[in-house]
């Protein structure tokens, strides 16, 4: 057995042996109970990080109380800065109750 053959078997070995203790821990119980509290605006998904609107780039959001999706462009300096909300369209996610047609 060469030399090469050997080291490579150690370090496997101990590759092995590190995997069993991250394992073991995991199974012993050693995991910590996460709670969260919802965010001041949790009702707000972003449909888009990058979205181009009337030629300025920006974030596309949706409003899931009424369905109203806005448009918040970005600054045009090198700062990461937005503008106001610019309105582009309502969903009619109420219609989302109805049975198909």
């Amino acid at each position: 057995m060469s030399s090469t053959e050997r080291l490579l078997k150690a370090i496997l070995t101990i590759c092995v042996l590190l995997l069993g203790l991250v394992a073991l821990q995991a199974f012993r119980g050693g995991t910590a109970t996460v709670s969260a509290a919802s965010g001041r605006y949790d009702y707000v998904s972003i449909i888009s990080p990058v979205f181009v609107y009337k030629g300025v780039q920006g974030v596309l959001l949706l409003d899931s109380r009424n369905g109203n999706i806005w448009f918040v462009p970005k600054g045009t300096d090198f700062n990461v800065n937005f503008k106001d909300p610019v309105f582009v369209i309502r969903l009619p996610l109420d219609k989302l109750d109805n049975a198909p047609q």
